[in-house]
């Protein structure tokens, strides 16, 4: 038996990556179409190998690098555009 709720709805959402892609050349996409939503108060993990596009991730989540294509929201607002130091979170 689980004591996780499952009835979370959008409003739920803290961030989401919404057909995220980053190319650094213009060719190879080292994020492909990344779709996730991260609800409050969960804890994620992200796994693979080296060159996945984990810590790529992590820095457009940041604001430290910019998605060639797609949408990151943090709270229901997008933030593609917004600079690092105004967006309120942390990297360790």
């Amino acid at each position: 038996m689980s004591d996780v709720d499952t009835s979370a709805g959008a409003n739920d959402v803290l961030v989401s990556f919404r057909g995220v892609q980053k190319s650094y050349d213009g060719e190879a996409l080292i994020v492909k179409d990344l779709n996730l939503d991260i609800r409050k108060g969960e804890f994620l993990t992200l796994l693979g190998p080296s060159g996945s596009g984990k810590t790529t991730s992590l820095m457009m989540l940041a604001g430290f690098e910019t998605p060639t294509a797609g949408e990151i929201l943090l709270g229901g607002r997008a933030i593609n555009n917004v600079p690092p130091h105004k967006r309120d979170i942390g990297m360790v």
